[in-house]
């Protein structure tokens, strides 16, 4: 029984691990739970995504080595399954079951009634599992090495930056006559007249991938009908990987040639706003500023 014990409290502490390092790559989706939920901004989430990480992480490994300090640890993680729950009880509310909860990022997808089920377990064996409580307090300040490891790990394996890198202001004309017509159609887009906004991305770009992620989103916020997407890739094939990983849903122009870094520049990924043909804003690089871009997209 005793053996149980410790089977089932390392089993909880590595969901608490596992889960937090899966949100790692890619991260994105992650950080932009709380710039839907409204407690953060574009520049501040990349913070708070990862300081939920390690907080995860740090409470996982509390778990795995039975450091609970005076049931503090035990406390907290049962507020956190239950906050969990009913973040995951909106979700399911407001957007249905038929979505990817994201407690385990892209490594497994679960629906929210599959991550209540795995919550509502965890806090069961937690309730039900005995705790050692240590009569020496020395091993309590292990809480320290592994905030410190939770924390280390999170931030410098996933860096974090600024994202505040504001467009660069341009009044030029520019010549897309020559970009080949919307991916699987004949259709030619003219950029001579409206206003538009082209992202170029290229498949096997971490930096572009990040991009479409946070493109992804505002899809889902706003009705956007000016964006189209220049994707970069020498194989056909990599086209659906790339939409399917990002769940980009815009309009496609498909460029397999090293022509793309002409209409792109060197430094990817790049946006760029025109009106009648002539570009006025200009965006590169992982950091731009989303909601500069979000402002541009929203207007018809």
């Amino acid at each position: 029984m005793n053996i149980l014990n410790h089977i089932l409290r390392i089993l909880v502490g590595l969901v608490f691990i596992f889960s937090g390092l899966a949100k790692l790559f890619p991260i994105e989706p992650f950080e932009i739970v709380f710039v839907d939920l409204g407690v953060s901004n574009w520049l501040v989430a990349p913070f708070v995504a990862r300081f939920i990480i390690a907080f995860e992480i740090a409470l996982g490994l509390c778990i795995v080595f039975d450091v609970w300090i005076k049931n503090i640890i035990y406390k907290i993680t049962l507020g956190s399954l239950a906050v969990f729950t009913a973040y995951l009880i909106y979700l399911l509310i407001t957007k249905g079951n038929n979505i990817d909860c994201g407690c385990f990022g892209s490594f497994l997808a679960l629906t929210p009634v599959e991550s209540i089920i795995k919550n509502v377990i965890l806090i069961l064996i937690l309730l039900l599992i005995k705790r050692r409580h240590h009569n020496y307090g020395l091993i309590n300040w292990l809480v320290i090495p592994f905030l410190a490891i939770a924390f280390l790990t999170t931030f410098l394996l996933n860096r974090v930056g600024l994202q505040n890198a504001s467009a660069i202001e341009l009044n030029e004309v520019v010549d897309y006559t020559e970009l080949p017509p919307l991916y699987q159609s004949d259709k030619k887009v003219d950029f001579t007249k409206g206003k538009k906004v082209v992202a170029y991305l290229s498949y096997g770009c971490s930096h572009c991938e990040s991009a479409a992620h946070k493109l992804a989103y505002l899809t889902q916020e706003y009705d956007i009908d000016n964006l189209y997407i220049v994707l970069g890739s020498k194989h056909e094939k990599n086209i659906d990987v790339f939409l399917n990983k990002t769940k980009l849903d815009y309009p496609m122009i498909w460029m397999s040639g090293n022509d793309f870094f002409k209409y792109s520049g060197p430094k990817i990924p790049a946006f760029v706003y025109l009106e009648d043909g002539v570009l006025k804003k200009k965006w590169t690089g992982e950091f731009f500023k989303v909601e500069e871009l979000e402002e541009v997209l929203k207007e018809k």
